[in-house]
C-alpha cells in the first residue's frame, strides 16, 4: 500500500470552509465581495491572468462589480420592516476538490521554492456550494420570507500570492478565478 499525503485535501477543505463562511456572510450583510476575485488583484493582473469568469444563471457577468450590482438588486426585494434581512443565503452543503496541486500562475520563484506541491499552498481548488436563498419578508408574518430559491455556486479558487508573500495570517489565502451561479 502506498502512503498518500492528504495535506492538500485537508487544506482544500479548510480553505473551502473559511471561504464559504466569509463569502456568504459578506453577501448576507450587504458587503462587497469584488476584492476576492483575480480581476481585482494586482499580482494576477500584472502576470497577465485573464479576468475572472463569472456566469450567473447562464449569462456572462462581465466583472465582479457587476455581480455586486446584481446582489444589491436582490436586496431590493419587498420588505415588511427595515430591521429584517431582505436577502439571506443559507448554505446547506459545500464540497472542495483540488484541481491542480502545483498551480504557479503569477507566483514568484521564491514562493515556488518555498512551497512544495504537497504542502497545501499552491493549489487550485474547486468549491461546489448549494443552499437556499430567501428574498424579502412576507406581509403575513415578519418571520416568513416571501420567496425562496435553491442555489448552486461553483467556484474555482487560486492562491493569493500577495497573502503568502507578506506572510500574513489575515489576508485571504485564495482568490476567485471562476464562478458559476445558478438559482432554481
Amino acid at each position: 500500500m502506498t502512503y498518500v499525503d492528504d495535506t492538500n485535501t485537508r487544506q482544500a477543505a479548510d480553505a473551502a470552509a473559511k471561504f464559504v463562511s466569509w463569502y456568504y456572510n459578506q453577501i448576507n450583510e450587504g458587503k462587497g465581495v469584488s476584492q476576492s476575485y483575480v480581476t481585482n488583484n494586482e499580482t494576477y493582473k500584472n502576470a497577465g491572468h485573464p479576468p475572472a469568469d463569472i456566469c450567473v444563471n447562464g449569462q456572462v457577468c462581465p466583472t465582479p462589480e457587476d455581480w455586486e450590482k446584481l446582489l444589491a438588486q436582490q436586496r431590493e426585494a419587498p420588505k415588511a420592516t427595515a430591521d429584517k434581512k431582505h436577502v439571506n443565503y443559507v448554505v446547506d452543503t459545500y464540497d472542495a476538490h483540488v484541481i491542480n496541486a502545483d498551480y504557479r500562475f503569477g507566483a514568484t520563484q521564491n514562493l515556488i521554492d518555498i512551497h512544495g506541491v504537497n504542502d497545501g499552498v499552491r493549489m487550485m481548488i474547486m468549491v461546489n456550494v448549494s443552499g437556499t436563498v430567501y428574498f424579502g419578508v412576507s406581509k403575513r408574518s415578519n418571520d416568513e420570507y416571501s420567496v425562496k430559491q435553491h442555489f448552486n455556486d461553483v467556484f474555482i479558487l487560486v492562491p493569493n500570492w500577495d497573502s503568502l508573500s507578506k506572510n500574513s495570517k489575515y489576508g485571504k489565502k485564495f482568490l476567485i478565478a471562476s464562478q458559476t451561479y445558478r438559482a432554481y
